[in-house]
């Protein structure tokens, strides 16, 4: 009897063990299959679907940063959508924005620096199309750490410099991109547009014709790039006189 009960005691823990692996398993599987499930819907676009995969995997394992990661860029494709039909996608760069800050204060993967950095860009333009006196340049400055080779979010950093006054680091900024990517032709309209205001019409038509030269079917550049020239041209028959 002893030896019966000793045995008791010994397979109790056993099967207690058993199911709770079984469980465990059970979880870890369902848990897999919603996250393929979400992986499965992002990559077609159905990013409703994929960020409600995402999320129920999440509320079972917050420290699933891939599933994390997965919610970023679903909430990152449902903003990109608003966008395009022209609505207000703030909310959503907010959410996308927010996962990204929780994948970042983790360090648990990488890979997703560059896409971080698009989301600010992102964020900052859609806060200042709502909010226009927002200040937004830290953001772009975390953004263009995060990928030295974002563009927008300098030339972003160069407009907002300008709007507070602060011509020559603009300037500045606008400069370094015609540098480093001479092909981003918003820089050069920027830039000429800098020195427009200043009254500096020729280095406006410079700026301006090395942006029509790499982009002759600019409209906007074009049609600047004219009235420079007008303005080069009366200031030197004004100096004749």
């Amino acid at each position: 009897m002893s030896r019966f009960n000793k045995s008791k005691r010994l397979f109790i823990p056993y099967e207690k063990a058993l199911c709770l692996f079984l469980c465990c398993f059970f979880f870890w599987s369902c848990e897999n299959d919603i996250y393929e499930k979400g992986e499965n819907t992002l990559a077609i676009g159905d990013f409703n679907r994929a960020a409600s995969y995402f999320s129920s995997v999440l509320d079972e394992e917050p420290l699933f940063m891939k599933a994390r990661y997965g919610l970023a860029l679903s909430y990152f494709g449902l903003a990109e959508e608003m966008e395009w039909r022209g609505e207000n996608a703030l909310p959503f760069w907010q959410k996308a924005y927010d996962e990204f800050r929780i994948l970042e204060r983790a360090k648990a993967i990488n890979g997703y620096e560059k896409m971080y950095s698009t989301c600010l860009f992102y964020w900052a333009r859609a806060t200042l199309y709502v909010h226009p006196e927002a200040s937004v340049l830290p953001v772009l400055d975390r953004s263009i750490a995060l990928d030295s080779s974002n563009y927008f979010s300098f030339n972003l950093k160069g407009l907002s410099l300008q709007s507070v006054g602060q011509d020559s680091l603009a300037q500045q900024v606008f400069v370094y991109i015609i540098a480093k990517n001479p092909d981003f032709i918003a820089a050069y309209s920027n830039l000429g547009n800098l020195y427009w205001d200043r009254g500096d019409y020729e280095n406006a038509w410079d700026i301006w014709s090395m942006g029509l030269q790499k982009d002759p079917n600019n409209s906007y550049l074009k049609t600047w790039t004219d009235r420079a020239q007008d303005s080069l041209t009366i200031k030197l028959l004004m100096e004749s006189l």
